[in-house]
């Protein structure tokens, strides 16, 4: 069952066509990490998904139900953290979600008790009568995401939940999203690959507005499966590279310092040896030599490149 359903959805600004065609389903109670190179138009599609800016074409649903820019009927399916979430800095943090509460029109006691919930599932019961111009920008992004949940919604959205964090900031906020992961759909952009490969079950990538791919993340690596070769060198390896770009058993090369990355061609040429007898008749010195799977990052580079 579907929670998001996007169809040929188009956005234009002028001439500049910021979001083409684009269609794509996000399935129930699963993560999807939403990526795309900067300027690719991922923070424009999460404020048409919300209904924070109105299509040129195409139709949006969210829970079965269509959204519409202006139309609030669908806003308690939801919840939306943006990319810089406001505050009332005076409020106390228990105040803010109270005055959120209010907004979603929560009776009293079902208000209290869904705040005291959320500040135990965010972390900041110690801190919920402390004025949010003290917290961190960490605190701050884990209070942004209790009061994207205030009205018990069973679809979380969220745009670049932890590019301003620092390590901390972002552990903590990362720690928040896993065990929410268990109860709803989590629909985030993000563009530091590392956290989806932790923390996403699916991955949809867009580009210059247009869909890349829409993939489990285990379907995406075992079809771009190419082993790696990591290799370090005791001295720089330069004078060897063009040596290595001539076999066609080398699909892509990275350099970096005395360690090279190679995109192997075939499982058949590693179970032969070829790479390692190759390296074993240069001159340079071998510390290290060991296989890997494809990251997301990878992954990421991978299919840009081949779109």
């Amino acid at each position: 069952m579907s929670s998001i359903q996007i169809f040929n959805l188009t956005k234009k600004y002028g001439e500049f066509q910021a979001i083409s065609e684009l269609s794509f389903d996000v399935q129930k109670n699963r993560v999807v990490g939403f990526l795309g190179p900067n300027g690719a138009g991922k923070t424009t599609a999460i404020r048409l998904i919300v209904g924070l800016a109105k299509p040129t074409s195409g139709k949006i649903m969210i829970g079965g139900k269509e959204v519409r820019f202006g139309d609030a009927s669908t806003n308690h399916l939801f919840g939306y953290l943006p990319e810089q979430p406001s505050f009332y800095n005076w409020m106390t943090g228990n105040e803010f979600l109270n005055f959120i509460g209010e907004v979603f029109a929560l009776e009293k006691r079902e208000r209290t008790a869904r705040i005291d919930h959320l500040l135990g599932v965010v972390n900041l019961k110690e801190a919920r009568n402390k004025k949010i111009g003290t917290y961190s920008n960490g605190m701050k992004q884990r209070l942004g995401i209790a009061q994207a949940l205030i009205n018990n919604p069973k679809i979380l959205i969220m745009d670049e939940p932890v590019s301003a964090l620092d390590p901390i900031g972002r552990r903590e906020v990362l720690s928040v999203i896993e065990n929410l992961k268990k109860e709803m759909t989590i629909f985030l952009s993000t563009h530091v690959l590392s956290d989806v490969d932790r923390i996403c079950d699916d991955v949809i990538i867009i580009n210059k507005g247009k869909l890349v791919v829409n993939s489990s993340l285990s379907e995406l690596k075992a079809k771009y499966a190419t082993q790696i070769l990591e290799i370090e060198f005791a001295e720089d390896p330069d004078k060897i590279i063009g040596m290595i770009q001539s076999e066609n058993w080398a699909k892509k090369i990275e350099k970096n310092g005395n360690h090279l990355k190679i995109w192997i061609s075939s499982e058949e040429i590693l179970s032969q040896n070829i790479p390692l007898k190759f390296f074993a008749k240069q001159s340079l010195g071998v510390l290290s030599y060991g296989l890997v799977l494809p990251e997301v990052e990878d992954l990421f580079i991978a299919l840009l490149e081949e779109k």
